[in-house]
């Protein structure tokens, strides 16, 4: 079998790790579902395919027996930087790309805490639409907000993010239309008036949403930046509907976007072939391989990692765990997809599609080199 364990990975798509790493068994399998009722935590995580086996690893990884108590019991006998320290160098993770504005940054570590704990590097992203909602809430000028929604973006990279990211997927769907200004100044005055009445916003107002977006993405054309757009599986809230990446065809043509190097999350699951084949045919357009979220089994992930390096050359592949809250998800992301990516890379290898030295050298790009070009490292 081809050993990929010595290429240190990149994680181009992930979240801040908990100050707080004590937890018990319930809080601890909660955060393994994207489902948010109680009754996952209490009775169906357990019995998902995808706990079992993360179980059975940690039992490895931290020498207990596989009952959950006994590796809970394990994790909490470490102070929270010692699991995250001994967990991201056991992984061999060169870098992870954070989003940050996911969970709270009070609860979390910061990037550069994490680089100092954890001896890897980090870089972080700008979240498109916790800035909308910030300035929506601030200012109450139409003009104003695009204004200073225009210079935070244009001055991203010099604020220190290699990336921006955009959820519109969950809030209004992947079909990104344009508006005129008028339209989004109508919308602006309902997202105003709920922002004063609640003292908080969650924009929603697709006119709005989409107007912001066409001015980031012009910035972003302009200054190279690159872009996440969260596709395929997501949590409840999600309409599954909206967030197949075909919907992003418009943006995707526009000729003058196509200095936006645009990265489809979550090997947009289930449109897997959907995404790999955006990847194949437009050259600004990359397709992330996450290994961690969604929580699918062995035989699914080895399914997607088929048909992404089936479909897309291995260029315009990325690795990523979209691991949070606790450092085991980022940490069962790199062991998972390295052994996933061998197993692929060697099963074409048996097919005479590849020789051993070349799919080294995809799998070299998938993890590590293909990001470092996209985000600059």
């Amino acid at each position: 079998m081809l050993d990929l364990n010595g290429i240190p990975v990149v994680d181009n798509h992930c979240h801040p790790m908990l100050l707080q790493q004590n937890m018990d068994a319930l809080q601890f399998r909660s955060y393994f579902s994207e489902a948010t009722h109680a009754s996952f935590a209490l009775k169906h995580v357990p019995n998902s395919v995808y706990y079992l086996w993360l179980l059975r690893q940690l039992a490895n990884i931290y020498g207990t027996g596989r009952a959950e108590d006994a590796i809970i019991a394990a994790r909490n006998s470490q102070d929270s930087e010692s699991l995250l320290r001994s967990l991201i160098q056991s992984a061999n993770i060169d870098t992870l790309i954070l989003d940050v504005g996911h969970p709270s940054p009070d609860e979390c570590y910061t990037p550069e805490q994490t680089s100092s704990i954890g001896r890897c590097r980090t870089a972080k992203m700008l979240r498109l639409e916790l800035l909308m909602q910030r300035l929506i809430v601030e200012y109450a000028d139409f003009d104003e907000v695009v204004e200073r929604f225009s210079a935070e973006v244009e001055h991203s990279r010099k604020n220190g993010y290699c990336a921006l990211k955009s959820i519109v997927a969950y809030r209004t769907g992947l079909r990104i239309a344009e508006w005129t200004k008028d339209q989004a100044v109508r919308a602006f005055g309902e997202a105003r008036a709920e922002a004063v009445e609640k003292g908080q916003l969650r924009i929603a107002h697709k006119p709005l949403l989409d107007y912001l977006l066409h001015v980031a993405f012009a910035i972003a054309a302009e200054r190279g930046l690159p872009i996440q757009f969260h596709t395929g599986y997501g949590d409840g809230d999600l309409d599954m509907r909206l967030a197949n990446p075909l919907h992003l065809r418009d943006v995707l043509e526009r000729p003058d976007y196509q200095t936006m190097q645009i990265i489809l999350l979550h090997e947009s699951y289930p449109y897997c072939q959907s995404g790999a084949y955006l990847a194949a045919i437009y050259p600004h357009v990359y397709f992330d391989l996450s290994y961690t979220i969604p929580f699918i089994d062995k035989l699914e992930m080895l399914a997607f990692t088929r048909q992404a390096l089936s479909i897309a050359p291995a260029s315009k592949l990325l690795y990523s765990s979209d691991g949070i809250y606790v450092p085991e998800m980022h940490w069962a992301g790199a062991i998972r997809g390295r052994k996933i990516l061998a197993q692929v890379l060697q099963e074409m290898i048996s097919a005479d599609e590849l020789d051993e030295q070349q799919a080294y050298r995809l799998a070299q790009q998938i993890l590590h080199d293909t990001a470092y070009s996209v985000y600059g490292l």
